[in-house]
C-alpha cells in the first residue's frame, strides 16, 4: 500500500497536480468463530422463508436478508404494499422475536416503531427507544440499558456521539436512528453478537471474520489524513465534506457530513 500510494502521488506531481491522499476503512472487522443459519431459525419457527441464494418460494412469510453477515434484515407481512410499523406487527411477530433474542448469535434486535422510533431489545440488558426528530435524538431506557450509556440522552448528533464514543456501541444513536428509517430497513433488524455471524450455508469460503454489527469493533474504522484536522472526525460521512474543503470545491446541499478541517 505505501509503494501504490506513492506512485499515485509521483504520478501526479509530475502531471502538476495538486494531490492529496487519505485513507480510510468503510468499516471495521471482528474474528469469528461460530455461524448461524439464520433462515433455518426462522424456518424452525414455523414460517416460510425466502433467503439469499434461493430469493424464489412458495409463498414466503419472512423474508430473511443478511448484510455484512453481522446484520440481517427481516421483512414480514411480505404483502404489504405500505410500510408496516412494529405497532401494527406485533401481535403476530413479536415471538418470533422473542425466539431471535434467546439465540447466542443475537446481541440486538432493533424494531422500527415509527417514522423517527426505533425500539431497542437484547437479551440480558432489557429495551430502550431511539428517537429522532429533525437535529435532536433521544435514547429513553425503559425496560433495561441494552446500549450501555448509563442515562437517557437528548441533544443534537455531537452530543449523541460524545455520550457513546466510548460504549461498547460508537455513535449508535444516530445509527440507529437512520438505519431504522431507511425506507428499505427491514422490520426486523439484527445485529449480531462477537464471535458470531449469520450466514452458515452458501458460502463457498468460511468466513473468519465479519462486519455489520453496531459493538466497537466494526464502528472504528482507522483514517490518515495528510493536514491537521481542526476537530476529531466523528463519522466516515465526515470525509466527502472535509474532502471537498480541502480542494476548495462547494459542499453540495443536503450532503451528510460536517468537515473537519
Amino acid at each position: 500500500m505505501d509503494d501504490v500510494a506513492g506512485r499515485i502521488r509521483a504520478d501526479a506531481e509530475r502531471a502538476g497536480r495538486d494531490t492529496r491522499i487519505w485513507i480510510v476503512s468503510d468499516h471495521g472487522h471482528s474474528p469469528v468463530a461460530q455461524h448461524e443459519d439464520l433462515a433455518a431459525v426462522v424456518r424452525d419457527a414455523g414460517h416460510r422463508v425466502m433467503a439469499h441464494p434461493w430469493v424464489f418460494a412458495r409463498d414466503p412469510e419472512v423474508a430473511v436478508m443478511v448484510s455484512g453477515n453481522a446484520m440481517a434484515h427481516l421483512y414480514v407481512d411480505l404483502g404489504e404494499r405500505a410500510r408496516p410499523w412494529w405497532s401494527s406487527l406485533s401481535a403476530r411477530w413479536q415471538p418470533l422475536v422473542d425466539t431471535l433474542l434467546a439465540r447466542a448469535s443475537v446481541d440486538l434486535v432493533l424494531l422500527p416503531d415509527c417514522d423517527g422510533r426505533c425500539i431497542v431489545a437484547s437479551r440480558d440488558r432489557g429495551s430502550a427507544v431511539v428517537q429522532h426528530a429533525g437535529p435532536r435524538y433521544r435514547y429513553r431506557r425503559t425496560a433495561g440499558d441494552p446500549l450501555g450509556i448509563g442515562d437517557d440522552i437528548d441533544g443534537d448528533e455531537a452530543v449523541a456521539w460524545a455520550a457513546t464514543r466510548a460504549t461498547d456501541y460508537p455513535d449508535a444513536l444516530v445509527q440507529i436512528a437512520h438505519i431504522a428509517s431507511a425506507p428499505r430497513a427491514g422490520d426486523i433488524i439484527l445485529s449480531a453478537a462477537r464471535q458470531w455471524d449469520f450466514r452458515a450455508k452458501y458460502e463457498p469460503i468460511p468466513h473468519v471474520s465479519s462486519h455489520g454489527a453496531l459493538h466497537r469493533e466494526h464502528m472504528l474504522v482507522p483514517l490518515l489524513v495528510d493536514r491537521p484536522a481542526v476537530r476529531t472526525p466523528r463519522r466516515t460521512v465526515d470525509v466527502m465534506p472535509s474532502a471537498l474543503a480541502v480542494l476548495g470545491a462547494a459542499v453540495p446541499p443536503g450532503l451528510d457530513g460536517t468537515a473537519f478541517v
